[in-house]
């Protein structure tokens, strides 16, 4: 054999040996957490490389990925649709580059808001439901419905609403750490101001209502007593564009499917295919590995 052909096939069985490394490690992290048996490992790690291909992502990863799920207290079945739709998140975001960070994050809202991991589906739909139709981003979205999602639940909004709140103020401060930062505030202490006189999201609508009547002098002391001076701007922008707030909140609600349609465009691109035909590659390498022939060739 020629050296040149020789140095190529030790580089590919280096490189065969390295993916099946990584799905050692990844294997190895969830037998840690899960108690499952080795069949069971198995079935989970056939799932993992379909589910990859379907999200331009390795087997590995997406093993590592459910091992996230699973230690944050979600049984295997909660884990793997939670890996799913951590994967979607990853590939719909510019600024997630590790789906474990995108479990970390669905998980806050999911905990935020008391929902399974079943919920996790309608979170990436919401959000790039109103990234598609509105001025944020999906992953400036996601930031703040990650900071905003506890504040939100403890004053009885819906995700949704606080979805259309996040976008309907961002459309008019372009600054979400404003708007993330300010909301709880103003979410607060209109519940101070107005007890049980209703939900904080209806006490905003019929606020804004108020605020179509009255001039800028009369709007500045508007929005001092209903959010005090430090949250006036905040509580402005959801005013004037209460409209905008009202329709992120019903593009929420009309999503199904938006994050499927949205990531079917990223699967399109040279990055995903590549972890496709690395995902074939990673499955022929285990595949070798269990026959031995690999292992021989490797030894010698």
């Amino acid at each position: 054999m020629p050296d040149g052909a020789l140095a190529k096939g030790l580089e590919q069985l280096a490189a065969m040996k390295d993916h099946v490394l990584q799905l050692d490690s990844a294997l190895s992290q969830l037998a840690k957490t899960s108690g499952l048996s080795a069949a069971e490992l198995k079935n989970i790690t056939e799932e993992a490389f379909r589910m990859g291909d379907a999200a331009g992502e390795s087997g590995a990863q997406v093993l590592s990925c459910i091992a996230s799920a699973h230690r944050a207290g979600y049984d295997i079945r909660q884990s793997m649709a939670l890996a799913e739709e951590a994967l979607k998140m990853s590939s719909l975001s510019f600024g997630m580059d590790d789906a474990a960070d995108a479990v970390s994050r669905l998980n806050t809202i999911l905990d935020s808001f008391g929902e399974s991991a079943d919920f996790a589906s309608s979170i990436n739909d919401g959000l790039a439901a109103v990234a598609g139709s509105g001025p944020a981003d999906f992953d400036t979205l996601a930031q703040g419905m990650a900071a905003l999602s506890e504040s939100a639940s403890c004053a009885g909004l819906s995700f949704e609403e606080t979805l259309g709140l996040l976008s309907g103020a961002y459309a008019v401060l372009k600054d979400m750490d404003q708007v993330a930062g300010g909301e709880p505030a103003i979410f607060s202490m209109l519940k101070e101001s107005y007890g049980s006189a209703g939900d904080v999201y209806g006490i905003l609508d019929e606020l804004s209502g108020v605020w179509n009547t009255l001039d800028a002098p009369a709007r500045e002391t508007f929005a001092i007593s209903n959010a005090g001076d430090a949250q006036k701007e905040v509580f402005a922008a959801l005013m004037d564009n209460w409209a905008g707030v009202e329709s992120a909140v019903s593009s929420a609600q009309d999503s199904v499917g938006a994050a499927d349609q949205a990531s079917a465009l990223c699967l399109d691109s040279l990055s995903a295919k590549t972890a496709v035909f690395q995902n074939k590659v990673a499955q022929l390498s285990a595949a070798l590995m269990d026959s031995g022939i690999l292992r021989f060739f490797l030894d010698l």
